[in-house]
């Protein structure tokens, strides 16, 4: 049994996939990354995070969304919980928030705007474990 609940974070920013890690790390969670989704897909091969945080633009615009199906079409995968953090909402304002949980379109168990304090990530995360 792990001592400490994983979390996963996907995204293909590096300064924010540290910080947000460096804030999950001091909040006792152990944390793991990946740059991409292809990286994801593989990483989810040898881990099983607790929850995933993901983008959704990283190698397309797209990339996250069709990720996070995939994820959840997974028998090994689907039920780990994905709370997508980004910013896309600033690109293309269809308001996101609403339509995380729909099964087919936005398959996620949470979503948050870019940029999140601190607290709020801790928040959201704490409500999506227990």
């Amino acid at each position: 049994m792990k001592s400490k609940r994983e979390i996963l974070i996907v995204d293909d920013d590096v300064d924010f996939v540290e910080a947000t890690k460096i804030v999950l790390e001091k909040s006792g969670y152990h944390v793991e990354t990946c740059l991409s989704a292809e990286a994801c897909l593989e990483k989810l091969k040898t881990i099983d995070p607790d929850l995933i945080i993901m983008d959704v633009m990283m190698e397309t615009d797209h990339s996250g969304f069709d990720l996070c199906r995939e994820i959840k079409r997974n028998l090994k995968t689907k039920d780990i919980p994905v709370l997508m953090l980004t910013a896309v909402e600033e690109k293309y304002p269809m308001n996101f928030e609403s339509a995380a949980g729909d099964e087919t379109w936005l398959p996620v168990d949470g979503y948050i705007d870019k940029p999140v304090e601190a607290g709020v990530l801790l928040e959201r995360i704490n409500k999506l474990l227990s």
